[in-house]
């Protein structure tokens, strides 16, 4: 099976909060950060804007950077057979929010809701040990 290229935002508003998405997979809720995968032939960058604004229903970003941080991951064995990929690779970018809470309007197919959190609730709050390990290796 395939190996899936993504990306995923820290994406932090103008009070220092960072942005976690709730979703629901496999009868669980989720806390994370937002990720999509990288089409065929699409630079990494031009992924992230297109997701963002697919998840988040706006394009109130800027200061976008490439973080020298990446994470990966084993995909279930139930999201394996309907993705059709065994692993999610994932490159990092930290992504300034310059809008209004009102202005994002999540992907309700896909997301349930959003909260921003400082960054010790970040912590707490994140459902992923891979995104919490390469939260803390941020420098601010």
């Amino acid at each position: 099976m395939k190996i899936r290229k993504s990306v995923g935002a820290f994406v932090v508003n103008k009070n220092g909060e960072f942005l976690l998405l709730k979703t629901q997979g496999e009868g669980e809720i989720y806390w994370d950060i937002m990720k999509g995968g990288v089409e065929r032939g699409e630079k990494h960058i031009d992924a992230l804007k297109r997701e963002l604004k697919e998840e988040l229903g706006t394009d109130k970003f800027d200061k976008i950077k490439k973080l020298n941080l990446k994470f990966s991951f084993e995909f279930s064995d139930e999201v394996k057979v309907k993705l059709g990929y065994r692993r999610q690779n994932v490159e990092l970018f930290l992504v300034h929010f310059f809008g209004k809470n009102d202005d994002i309007k999540v992907d309700t197919t896909e997301i349930l809701g959003f909260e921003f959190f400082n960054k010790e609730n970040f912590t707490k709050n994140v459902t992923y040990d891979s995104t919490r390990t390469a939260f803390k290796k941020l420098k601010f």
